[in-house]
């Protein structure tokens, strides 16, 4: 009867902490959406007009190398429905203390995602099945860069790479590397564009890789 006793003692202990746990994350997470949101409406109304804030919803992962990402509602998609957008965020981002510049700079990056996704048909949005492509993924990624640049977010950008370079596994920091621009390309793309913005429209149709593509662009 006694080890009966203990052991129920020890299920309710148990039962408890993860119910705990379980209430802590769910806290954490909405508060993660919450300021994800509220930086989403400021950028939007600043630098996105063309967005309309309704038709995003804000949802939570995990991962230890992302922190946020844009994705279609796959489930409107293939249903015919309204189209909705899906911002997730890693509520480990602020947990991690990102600097706030970085954060309004990378959710700029995510909401030039968005416009694409708005800009598009369904049926050319079909040709997203290509980021399974390495080559494709990074032109992808780079031209979300480049909006965000555009649109005065590239001091942000480099805060944001700095800090996520030292923030997830070294092993990732390559593919990084080459999906993005680095702080380095991206200090050389903001130094060109103040003599000669309209370069930015030449590197949308074709994006650069690198440093040296970027020099090369305007020989």
């Amino acid at each position: 009867m006694q080890r009966l006793i203990v052991y129920l003692g020890l299920m309710v202990f148990v039962l408890s902490f993860v119910n705990y746990t379980k209430a802590q994350i769910n806290d954490e997470n909405q508060k993660a959406i919450d300021r994800t949101q509220q930086i989403i409406n400021e950028i939007a109304q600043k630098s996105y007009p063309e967005i309309k804030l309704k038709k995003i919803k804000i949802k939570t992962f995990s991962s230890n190398s992302n922190f946020f990402k844009a994705r279609v509602s796959y489930t409107r998609f293939l249903t015919f429905q309204k189209m909705r957008h899906i911002v997730y965020v890693n509520p480990k981002v602020f947990q991690l203390n990102a600097p706030l510049e970085g954060i309004r700079a990378i959710l700029a990056h995510e909401l030039a995602h968005v416009l694409y996704y708005t800009e598009k048909n369904r049926l050319e949005l079909l040709g997203l099945v290509r980021l399974t492509s390495e080559s494709f993924i990074t032109k992808f990624e780079r031209k979300a860069d480049l909006e965000a640049i555009q649109r005065g977010y590239g001091e942000g950008l480099i805060e944001y790479r700095k800090w996520l370079y030292q923030n997830i596994p070294q092993n990732n920091v390559e593919s990084k590397k080459r999906d993005y621009f680095s702080p380095e390309e991206i200090e050389l793309i903001l130094e060109i564009t103040k003599e000669k913005p309209k370069m930015f429209d030449s590197w949308q149709k074709k994006v650069p890789k690198n440093l040296y593509e970027i020099k090369k662009s305007i020989e």
